[in-house]
């Protein structure tokens, strides 16, 4: 535990308030376990990580939790997002809280913070995106195999692309309480994509290659196989154990 205190020292805070007009790269990250009822023994994970600036959301599928599975999954994740990753946020998890991640962020040049413990405000952008992405779609079942973990791993390539390039998202300008309501304004729906193009930070050519990507997909047949891999997907959690039947007299 102390241990954990002395590398969470090492990790500065960062609240809710201070996200404010971050460039593109700054991205919150965040684990949604697929335990079912009981932590207890292996099970998957998905590492949800997403860019406040942009709303551009990756998603990575884990065996275990691991330090350098999940430093591993950021790794995979830093070279798909279409920028670089400048600054990564999460909560004060030992999952994250340790030195592998650490040394990572340092070696990369990223900015490494943390939230406030038992404040998952301070991480609302990803957490919004776990219930949105992950629990509506994968739910809240047991997970445990390589075949489950493999089969979100194929789910997650094909939901970045619809969340990215098809789903628009309304981002939240201001906010201000008028009496008993709170009045909020939103900016127009864009794309992650779109918001991405509209920062106008890429390269030409990192601008081609989104666009050809966006240019060749379909979103009926994305949407097709989506629904197929969680057919596939949700054969694969863990049954229950069957209760014991009462000896009978």
């Amino acid at each position: 535990a102390s241990a954990l205190a002395a590398l969470r020292a090492q990790v500065p805070l960062r609240t809710w308030s201070e996200w404010a007009g971050v460039p593109p790269g700054a991205v919150q990250g965040d684990l949604v376990l697929h335990c079912g009822e009981s932590t207890a023994g292996r099970y998957c994970a998905t590492l949800v990580a997403v860019d406040v600036a942009t709303s551009w959301t990756e998603m990575q599928a884990l065996y275990d939790l691991h330090h350098q599975r999940v430093t591993g999954a950021i790794q995979h994740i830093h070279g798909r997002l279409p920028f670089p990753l400048r600054e990564w946020h999460n909560d004060n998890g030992s999952e994250f809280i340790n030195t592998a991640l650490l040394r990572w962020c340092r070696h990369r040049g990223v900015r490494f913070t943390r939230g406030r413990p038992y404040r998952k405000n301070d991480q609302a952008w990803v957490e919004q995106r776990n219930g949105l992405l992950v629990r509506r779609l994968v739910g809240y079942d047991r997970y445990s195999s390589r075949a489950a973990w493999s089969v979100l791993q194929r789910l997650y390539a094909f939901l970045r692309l619809q969340h990215n390039f098809f789903r628009p998202v309304r981002k939240l300008l201001t906010k201000r309480r008028v009496g008993s309501k709170v009045l909020k304004r939103y900016d127009a729906a864009q794309t992650p994509y779109q918001r991405v193009l509209a920062t106008g930070g890429l390269p030409a050519e990192q601008r081609q290659a989104l666009a050809a990507q966006f240019a060749a997909l379909d979103p009926i047949a994305l949407a097709r196989h989506i629904q197929r891999t969680l057919d596939v997907l949700w054969k694969l959690a863990d049954t229950r154990p069957p209760r014991q039947e009462a000896a009978r007299g």
